[in-house]
Protein backbone atom coordinates (compact mmCIF):
# COMPACT_ATOMS: atom_id res chain seq x y z
CA UNK A 1 0.00 0.00 0.00
CA UNK A 2 1.58 3.12 -0.99
CA UNK A 3 1.97 5.15 1.95
CA UNK A 4 2.87 2.66 4.69
CA UNK A 5 6.36 3.36 4.93
CA UNK A 6 5.42 6.98 5.49
CA UNK A 7 3.21 5.87 8.33
CA UNK A 8 5.72 3.46 10.01
CA UNK A 9 8.29 5.71 10.01
CA UNK A 10 6.72 8.54 11.46
CA UNK A 11 4.94 6.09 14.30
CA UNK A 12 8.37 4.90 15.00
CA UNK A 13 9.85 8.11 15.71
CA UNK A 14 6.98 9.08 17.29
CA UNK A 15 7.38 5.90 20.17
CA UNK A 16 10.90 7.05 20.21
CA UNK A 17 10.29 10.61 21.10
CA UNK A 18 7.72 9.74 23.28
CA UNK A 19 9.44 7.11 25.55
CA UNK A 20 12.50 6.79 24.73
CA UNK A 21 14.36 10.22 24.11
CA UNK A 22 15.45 11.70 27.06
CA UNK A 23 12.79 13.92 28.43
CA UNK A 24 15.38 17.19 29.36
CA UNK A 25 16.17 17.34 25.28
CA UNK A 26 14.96 20.31 24.11
CA UNK A 27 13.30 19.27 21.15
CA UNK A 28 11.24 15.89 22.44
CA UNK A 29 8.20 18.23 22.01
CA UNK A 30 8.82 19.31 19.33
CA UNK A 31 9.17 16.31 17.42
CA UNK A 32 6.69 14.51 19.12
CA UNK A 33 4.32 17.29 17.99
CA UNK A 34 5.64 17.12 14.25
CA UNK A 35 5.20 13.82 14.07
CA UNK A 36 1.76 13.63 15.42
CA UNK A 37 0.62 16.24 13.15
CA UNK A 38 1.97 14.77 10.12
CA UNK A 39 0.04 11.43 10.55
CA UNK A 40 -2.62 13.50 11.31
CA UNK A 41 -2.94 15.43 7.64
CA UNK A 42 -1.90 12.17 5.51
CA UNK A 43 -5.24 11.82 3.98
CA UNK A 44 -6.06 15.77 3.53
CA UNK A 45 -4.87 17.91 0.70
CA UNK A 46 -5.21 20.82 -1.04
CA UNK A 47 -6.74 22.03 -3.98
CA UNK A 48 -4.38 24.54 -5.40
CA UNK A 49 -5.37 25.78 -9.16
CA UNK A 50 -5.95 22.48 -10.91
CA UNK A 51 -3.64 20.86 -8.90
CA UNK A 52 -4.29 18.83 -5.60
CA UNK A 53 -1.40 19.24 -3.03
CA UNK A 54 -1.04 17.32 -0.54
CA UNK A 55 -1.28 18.84 3.38
CA UNK A 56 2.11 17.07 4.95
CA UNK A 57 3.92 18.53 1.84
CA UNK A 58 2.57 21.57 3.11
CA UNK A 59 3.31 21.18 6.46
CA UNK A 60 7.02 19.70 5.40
CA UNK A 61 7.96 22.54 3.22
CA UNK A 62 7.19 25.07 5.97
CA UNK A 63 9.39 23.39 8.45
CA UNK A 64 12.20 23.44 5.96
CA UNK A 65 11.42 27.27 5.26
CA UNK A 66 11.64 27.95 8.93
CA UNK A 67 15.22 25.73 9.32
CA UNK A 68 16.33 27.72 6.15
CA UNK A 69 15.52 31.12 7.30
CA UNK A 70 18.63 30.65 9.94
CA UNK A 71 21.56 29.94 7.59
CA UNK A 72 23.55 32.27 5.92
CA UNK A 73 23.06 34.22 2.74
CA UNK A 74 26.01 31.47 0.95
CA UNK A 75 24.22 28.69 2.61
CA UNK A 76 21.22 29.28 1.30
CA UNK A 77 22.41 30.03 -1.80
CA UNK A 78 24.02 26.95 -1.96
CA UNK A 79 21.30 24.78 -0.68
CA UNK A 80 19.01 26.04 -3.22
CA UNK A 81 21.60 24.68 -5.73
CA UNK A 82 21.49 21.64 -4.26
CA UNK A 83 17.42 21.36 -3.90
CA UNK A 84 16.95 22.21 -7.69
CA UNK A 85 19.81 19.99 -8.79
CA UNK A 86 18.00 17.15 -6.74
CA UNK A 87 14.58 17.70 -7.26
CA UNK A 88 15.52 17.67 -11.32
CA UNK A 89 16.97 14.11 -10.57
CA UNK A 90 13.79 13.33 -8.93
CA UNK A 91 11.33 14.39 -11.50
CA UNK A 92 13.75 12.92 -14.26
CA UNK A 93 13.59 9.54 -13.15
CA UNK A 94 10.02 9.92 -11.85
CA UNK A 95 9.07 11.22 -15.44
CA UNK A 96 11.38 8.63 -17.06
CA UNK A 97 9.25 5.45 -14.93
CA UNK A 98 5.79 6.92 -16.17
CA UNK A 99 7.18 7.12 -20.08
CA UNK A 100 9.03 4.28 -19.91
CA UNK A 101 8.19 1.73 -16.94
CA UNK A 102 10.35 -1.46 -18.31
CA UNK A 103 13.32 0.69 -18.10
CA UNK A 104 13.11 0.96 -13.94
CA UNK A 105 15.01 -2.33 -13.17
CA UNK A 106 13.88 -2.33 -9.59
CA UNK A 107 11.57 -0.63 -7.87
CA UNK A 108 10.75 3.43 -8.39
CA UNK A 109 10.90 4.56 -5.08
CA UNK A 110 14.04 2.89 -4.01
CA UNK A 111 15.70 4.09 -7.10
CA UNK A 112 14.70 7.69 -6.90
CA UNK A 113 15.50 7.69 -3.09
CA UNK A 114 18.83 6.15 -3.44
CA UNK A 115 19.49 8.63 -6.05
CA UNK A 116 18.58 11.62 -4.28
CA UNK A 117 20.29 10.21 -0.94
CA UNK A 118 24.17 10.10 -3.37
CA UNK A 119 23.24 13.56 -4.52
CA UNK A 120 22.68 15.47 -1.30
CA UNK A 121 25.82 13.35 -0.09
CA UNK A 122 27.97 14.78 -3.11
CA UNK A 123 26.38 18.17 -1.85
CA UNK A 124 26.96 18.03 1.68
CA UNK A 125 29.71 15.87 1.61
CA UNK A 126 30.81 16.71 5.53
CA UNK A 127 28.08 19.17 6.41
CA UNK A 128 25.75 18.26 9.45
CA UNK A 129 22.55 15.49 9.30
CA UNK A 130 20.20 18.24 10.12
CA UNK A 131 20.96 19.96 6.50
CA UNK A 132 21.49 16.91 4.84
CA UNK A 133 17.77 16.20 5.76
CA UNK A 134 16.29 19.43 4.99
CA UNK A 135 17.78 19.25 1.34
CA UNK A 136 16.27 16.20 0.84
CA UNK A 137 12.76 17.17 1.99
CA UNK A 138 12.75 20.34 0.23
CA UNK A 139 13.80 18.40 -2.95
CA UNK A 140 11.55 15.81 -2.88
CA UNK A 141 8.80 18.79 -2.98
CA UNK A 142 10.44 20.43 -5.89
CA UNK A 143 10.86 17.23 -7.99
CA UNK A 144 7.13 16.72 -7.19
CA UNK A 145 6.04 20.16 -8.35
CA UNK A 146 8.67 19.37 -11.66
CA UNK A 147 6.76 16.43 -12.31
CA UNK A 148 3.35 17.76 -11.08
CA UNK A 149 3.04 20.41 -13.49
CA UNK A 150 3.83 18.88 -16.81
CA UNK A 151 1.74 16.30 -16.28
CA UNK A 152 -1.29 18.04 -15.43
CA UNK A 153 -1.08 20.38 -18.55
CA UNK A 154 -1.16 17.21 -20.82
CA UNK A 155 -4.52 16.07 -18.84
CA UNK A 156 -2.63 13.64 -15.99
CA UNK A 157 -4.11 13.96 -12.97
CA UNK A 158 -1.01 13.91 -10.58
CA UNK A 159 -1.17 15.07 -6.67
CA UNK A 160 1.60 16.98 -5.64
CA UNK A 161 2.73 14.98 -2.49
CA UNK A 162 1.03 11.73 -3.15
CA UNK A 163 1.38 8.65 -0.72
CA UNK A 164 3.73 7.44 -3.40
CA UNK A 165 6.18 10.28 -2.96
CA UNK A 166 5.61 10.33 0.93
CA UNK A 167 6.71 6.88 0.44
CA UNK A 168 10.15 8.02 -1.45
CA UNK A 169 10.41 10.51 1.29
CA UNK A 170 10.32 8.16 3.71
CA UNK A 171 13.04 5.68 2.64
CA UNK A 172 15.40 8.64 1.82
CA UNK A 173 15.18 9.50 5.49
CA UNK A 174 15.59 6.19 6.76
CA UNK A 175 18.52 5.84 4.41
CA UNK A 176 19.97 9.01 6.02
CA UNK A 177 18.99 7.81 10.00
CA UNK A 178 20.81 3.86 9.05
CA UNK A 179 24.00 5.88 7.80
CA UNK A 180 23.94 8.79 10.59
CA UNK A 181 23.62 5.29 12.79
CA UNK A 182 26.40 3.17 11.14
CA UNK A 183 28.81 5.84 11.39
CA UNK A 184 28.02 6.61 15.39
CA UNK A 185 28.45 2.63 15.89
CA UNK A 186 32.16 2.73 14.32
CA UNK A 187 32.99 5.68 16.01
CA UNK A 188 32.10 4.02 19.21
CA UNK A 189 33.85 1.07 17.82
CA UNK A 190 37.14 2.84 17.24
CA UNK A 191 37.30 4.23 20.50
CA UNK A 192 36.94 1.53 21.81
CA UNK A 193 39.65 -0.07 19.86
CA UNK A 194 42.02 2.91 21.16
CA UNK A 195 41.05 2.81 24.50
CA UNK A 196 42.30 -1.11 24.40
CA UNK A 197 45.36 0.02 22.46
CA UNK A 198 46.22 2.65 25.62
CA UNK A 199 45.68 -0.04 28.39
CA UNK A 200 48.08 -2.31 26.71
CA UNK A 201 50.54 0.09 26.48
CA UNK A 202 49.84 1.13 30.14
Amino acid sequence: MDGILYLWLLWAIWIYTTFMMNKEHPKRLPYSFMCLVLLIAYPYGVQIGQMEVALPVIIVGLICIHYFRYLSLRAKLYMLLAILSTGMLYAGIGLVAIYDPVIMFIDRNLIIAFSIVLLIYIFYSSSSYLLRITSITGSSIVGEIFMGIPLNNVGLSYPIGGPQSLDVLAISIGVLMIIKWLGEINLLFNKAQISKGEMKNL
